[in-house]
């Protein structure tokens, strides 16, 4: 059997426009290790029509087509479990994710793939250009950059995720990582912001993390994508995430200033969903609230000490745990 030096792994579900041009990106990478493309078929049948005549059977043509492709089908689980379908079926040494309507650059996998290997790194990361839904850069461009470039443990860069660039660390899909940070580690399924969950434990994980100030990712600006839709009562998973987090660096000894850091940042988001929800409240949402209520019931001991927090904002936090989401979000009759 052929070693494989990467596996990247493609979700697919519902971007017919722009596989094609995805998984173009990535076969035309040239990189010195043979790598392979899984792509995972997460019940969107429609996903491979762009390519082979609207017809899913011909997944299997996609595949013989360049034999370092296989397709998985499943049904529709979401993006946590066809990640977690093509981390168990992965190859390679090294593991890379691609989102099915994005578009990798010339370089992307020789680069990461170099920054690893010259430094005995469990991770490499580049910069990331935002691009029109038509794949055209934005005007002005815009891009995300990683605060500085260079080689990290990857507990000091846990604080980097609060920052206005912290995106290019907490996503799965502008890295290359050691296949063993994976060893019994999964995205939830069934759950949004799926990165919440894991980024933490995958950098806690890295002795040595590259940072490469070179744009080799382009993240597709779409309206209907999961995280630019209308507020949903699944969108409180991001705060179930973020309290994850921070619980994993109490419990993992983590800095107080991380700690800190992450505890600011769960309340941050309950309270901008809350405020969210007040704008436009439904019988679904302020259920949504009450329920995460006792989730941050749970947490509220610590809001005295944290730092990083103002008195304003501790107050806020008091009230949208104590006070019944009914009475602060009143649905109008």
């Amino acid at each position: 059997m052929e070693h494989i030096g990467i596996s990247v792994i493609v979700p697919i579900y519902n971007t017919k426009p722009y596989l094609k041009e995805c998984v173009d990106s990535i076969l035309k990478q040239e990189v010195e290790v043979p790598f392979e493309v899984l792509l995972v078929d997460d019940g969107g049948q429609q996903a491979f029509a762009h390519i082979f005549d609207e017809c899913r059977a011909l997944g299997a043509e996609f595949a013989a087509k360049d034999k370092r492709v296989r397709v998985f089908h499943q049904e529709n689980q979401g993006l946590s479990a066809a990640r977690n379908t093509g981390i168990d079926a992965a190859r390679g040494r090294y593991y890379a994710f691609v989102d099915s309507d994005d578009v990798v650059c010339p370089g992307y996998l020789h680069t990461l793939y170099a920054a690893c290997e010259k430094n005995d790194a469990y991770m490499a990361l580049c910069s990331v250009e935002d691009v029109q839904e038509n794949g055209k850069s934005c005007d002005p461009a815009s891009y995300t950059r990683p605060n500085a470039e260079g080689v990290f443990c990857g507990k000091d860069l846990l604080n980097e995720f609060y920052t206005p660039n912290g995106t290019v660390y907490t996503v799965a899909w502008n890295k290359l990582y050691r296949a063993e940070v994976w060893k019994l580690l999964h995205y939830p399924e069934g759950r949004l912001h799926e990165d919440d969950f894991v980024a933490h434990r995958l950098f806690w994980r890295c002795d040595k993390v590259v940072c490469v100030d070179k744009v080799l990712y382009h993240y597709r600006l779409r309206g209907g994508s999961i995280c630019r839709t209308n507020t949903k009562p699944e969108a409180f998973d991001a705060v179930d995430g973020l309290a994850d987090r921070y619980r994993f660096y109490v419990e993992n000894g983590a800095d107080r200033a991380v700690i800190d850091a992450a505890y600011a940042a769960c309340w941050r988001r309950y309270l901008f969903l809350c405020a969210k929800v007040r704008q436009n409240p439904t019988p679904q949402l302020v259920k949504a609230i009450s329920k995460e209520q006792f989730l941050m019931q749970g947490l509220i001991s610590y809001l005295p000490n944290c730092r990083q927090m103002k008195m304003t904002e501790k107050l806020s936090a008091a009230r949208w745990a104590m006070m019944s989401a009914e009475s602060l979000c009143p649905i109008k009759k």
